[in-house]
């Protein structure tokens, strides 16, 4: 079953289920008084209907007829006596119903932290033909569009292993797929419980070193696809290992881009890279000391030592708690007012921000320490193997973009472009340097940048895409 954050702070999750419980009662109590009052007016207006029937009855066996004067008094009393009712009867449910509708969202704002989470996917429709590749910890989904390719490149989008499931890049890759990028492949980082620790009687290690592997397999078997390279885009935290992978096998990028990643960690200040390096390379172990679990014996990852996801899905809630704050208090009031799209968007954001998905405690360790303390990529001391990796060393051939956000607390915007001043190799007209104006969830959720700096992205790869030959 999928693990909230919330699990960690059992305290804090049964306040809150002890709140919804007396919400929840308040609203039945609320429910039921309606269906009272309702049933009260309904009796009241039938009395009245049949005291109206009695009294022209009454007044028809004296004589009295339609138009006499006292016959006329009765029926203007009677419509008086029923407009009075329904008056009162609107105003009373009326409000007894705005009232009920507050405490409906109240609830509805309640379950969001307390009701078990769905399981996270993809919300594009795939099956088991549509996963092209199957690695230890990536899964290759083809999203292309079925139609008649213009380009021959395949754009691959990589997803982050940043705590939450991979389909926070589903909006970027689809932007750039419906606006002729038709051959596309999403890559899914799977789960430290989904992990095999051992493969075909092997111990599989999955670090620094190994995600580079499985980048380069992923690269390398679309290349045998389709006989041309692809475009590669890494959304937020792959940006240093894919690069990587690119600078060791050159022939096998078209492209090259980065959005929101940890690209050159001393380009700029910023709380993370503050943080890890004034805590220095051995915080990592004391935090796997503390928070370190292991994979249950019922998964396939059984054994597997991981880094707890919820830990860093708090993190970003620290980072980020006035955003956080501002958006809570906009769901409620769409719940009030009864805002249902905008309230079921942020319903299905907070699902997924609250649903953690756990670290191979490996890659952790190494990108804590190669990344964000020691710079090692722009230094050029990053070791894959017994390779030396330099950003220097970056492919002239290969054109590149960066996009980074004036708002991210996570990654700010020079750490995200900052390598692409290091970079000498690439002429400037091979290169697209961009900042916008958002944060990071902005930089792969936000539709005004989506439509503004991703149509520049998806221009820029298009002019360096392999026609298709018609």
């Amino acid at each position: 079953m999928p693990e909230s954050v919330l699990s960690r702070m059992p305290i804090m999750t049964n306040n809150l289920e002890s709140i919804a419980l007396t919400v929840e009662t308040c609203e039945k109590m609320l429910d039921a008084g309606a269906q009272w009052l309702s049933l009260g007016c309904d009796t009241l207006g039938s009395l009245q209907a049949m005291g109206a029937a009695s009294v022209t009855r009454f007044l028809s066996g004296i004589g009295c007829n339609t138009k006499n004067p006292v016959y006329r008094f009765a029926d203007i009393q009677q419509q008086n006596l029923k407009r009075c009712g329904d008056i009162l009867q609107n105003l009373l449910l009326n409000n007894l119903e705005q009232v009920q509708q507050e405490k409906r969202a109240e609830l509805a704002f309640l379950k969001l932290f307390t009701e078990q989470k769905s399981v996270q996917d993809w919300s594009v429709a795939y099956d088991d033909s549509n996963v092209i590749l199957d690695l230890p910890s990536l899964r290759v989904i083809d999203i292309s569009t079925p139609v008649e390719h213009c380009i021959r490149n395949y754009t691959l989008v990589f997803a982050p292993r940043a705590g939450h499931h991979s389909n926070i890049a589903e909006r970027v890759a689809l932007y750039l797929r419906d606006r002729g990028l038709t051959r596309m492949a999403v890559v899914e980082q799977k789960c430290a419980q989904d992990i095999p620790l051992y493969i075909d009687g092997k111990r599989h290690r999955e670090d620094f070193t190994s995600q580079v592997q499985q980048y380069t397999q992923v690269m390398a078997h679309v290349l045998q696809l389709t006989g041309k390279p692809a475009h590669l885009v890494a959304i937020c935290q792959p940006g240093p290992l894919l690069i990587s992978s690119l600078i060791l096998n050159p022939h096998l990028g078209r492209t090259f881009g980065s959005a929101g990643s940890p690209m050159h960690t001393e380009a700029q200040k910023g709380f993370l890279t503050d943080f890890a390096r004034l805590m220095g390379a051995s915080y990592i172990d004391g935090l796997m000391a503390l928070f370190g679990r292991s994979v249950e014996a019922d998964k396939p990852g059984r054994g597997r030592e991981f880094y707890d996801g919820t830990l860093q899905i708090l993190g970003f809630y620290y980072l980020g708690m006035d955003q956080h704050v501002r958006n809570f208090k906009r769901l409620l009031t769409d719940l009030k007012t009864g805002n249902t799209p905008s309230a079921e968007r942020q319903k299905v954001f907070y699902d997924w921000y609250n649903t953690a998905h756990h670290f191979p405690d490996g890659f952790i360790r190494d990108t804590y320490q190669k990344i964000f303390v020691r710079n090692e990529l722009i230094h050029g001391k990053l070791m894959i193997n017994e390779n030396n990796v330099d950003i220097r060393n970056y492919p002239g051939s290969v054109p590149i973009w960066a996009l980074g956000g004036k708002a991210d607390p996570i990654v700010p915007p020079l750490q995200a472009i900052g390598h692409m001043n290091v970079i000498k190799s690439v002429p400037d007209t091979k290169k697209l340097n961009l900042i916008c104006e958002g944060g990071h969830m902005a930089l792969f959720r936000s539709k005004k940048i989506l439509s503004s700096h991703y149509k520049q992205i998806t221009e820029f790869i298009l002019q360096h895409s392999d026609k298709t030959v018609t």
